[in-house]
């Protein structure tokens, strides 16, 4: 059993590694193929004119003279160490700019998935409970508006009313916690009406259950086996769904926190692709790949516990 156990997780960790080494492979040669000189993006941030001289000197300082493999193994070796090199927009060390960004987008997660369930949670099994009722074709039609909206979208009229029509925030973040509500609600919001649907699923398939008859005979009340019981049961696919959005999430919520100047990853990313800063694409896809594989592992383990039938 512990042989066996061994090889399995192995095989995940082997995986594991295959796809991040493909991110990284097939992230590092799109950057290399661009059209735009990685030296000549560097020297034009700087804001000074450059000579011919100077570009063939910081191609070599670069090494991008060198073979495509010979670049990217070199990188690799940097990363390996966490290392990530410097930004071509600001100077600065990646991971240092990474580490400092990261507190704004775990803040604006939490908070975002905390809205999340507050709002699909008992929406979705009171919709499991009065199917085809009015509740229930409300939530259908708030679930189909919200979903065929892009987030920028939602984000761009929620920014006008509450701040320019309403004056009740700032445009720009504010310090502390005011500074997360905006984007927060948006982001929470906005998967709520997909979360929604999945739980009211996901709960009238437990109430069709042998185990809810089986309650419902012994006298117990339909109040107190959707709510101790189903609810329960409902959280084994509630936290898969977790892991998924807590990956993209963790990753940056990119629109939404460039839109309301929430200094995330996500915020960083966009700047990045904007101003073809490539150290930064690259460590992003790295990061990106890494953060799934991460979460996926975790949802996986919290899994097993809820159910130890799960091999």
């Amino acid at each position: 059993m512990k042989k066996n156990s061994i090889k399995k997780w192995g095989k995940k960790l082997l995986s594991a590694l295959v796809i991040v080494l493909g991110v990284t492979f097939l992230t590092f040669l799109l950057s290399y193929l661009s059209p735009d000189d990685a030296a000549v993006v560097k020297l034009s941030s700087m804001g000074t004119g450059y000579t011919q001289e100077m570009l063939d000197k910081t191609r070599e300082e670069m090494g991008l003279d060198r073979p495509f493999l010979e670049q990217y193994l070199d990188w690799m070796k940097n990363v390996i160490r966490l290392d990530f090199g410097k930004s071509y927009r600001t100077s600065e060390n990646i991971t240092d700019m990474m580490l400092a960004a990261l507190p704004n987008t775990l803040k604006l997660t939490f908070l975002s998935l905390m809205v999340t369930l507050i709002i699909s949670l008992p929406i979705g099994i009171l919709c499991a409970y009065h199917p085809n009722g009015w509740l229930d074709s409300v939530m259908r039609l708030f679930s189909y508006f919200f979903s065929s909206l892009p987030s920028f979208f939602i984000s761009l009229i929620v920014l006008y009313y509450a701040c320019i029509k309403w004056n009740l925030f700032k445009v720009m973040a504010e310090p502390g916690i005011r500074g997360f509500i905006l984007p927060a609600l948006v982001t929470g919001v906005s998967l709520s009406s997909w979360y929604i649907r999945q739980i009211r699923a996901i709960a009238l398939e437990q109430l069709s259950s042998q185990y809810v008859y089986s309650l419902y005979s012994r006298g117990i009340s339909r109040q107190r086996i959707l709510w101790k019981h189903v609810l329960k049961n409902c959280m084994l696919p509630v936290i898969t769904l977790l892991g998924v959005s807590i990956g993209g999430m963790l990753g940056g919520s990119a629109i939404t926190e460039s839109i309301f100047s929430v200094k995330g990853v996500g915020a960083l990313a966009v700047s990045a692709v904007t101003s073809r800063d490539y150290p930064f694409i690259q460590a992003y896809a790295a990061w990106m790949a890494a953060l799934y594989l991460l979460v996926n592992y975790l949802v996986d383990v919290a899994g097993r516990k809820l159910d130890p039938r799960i091999s």
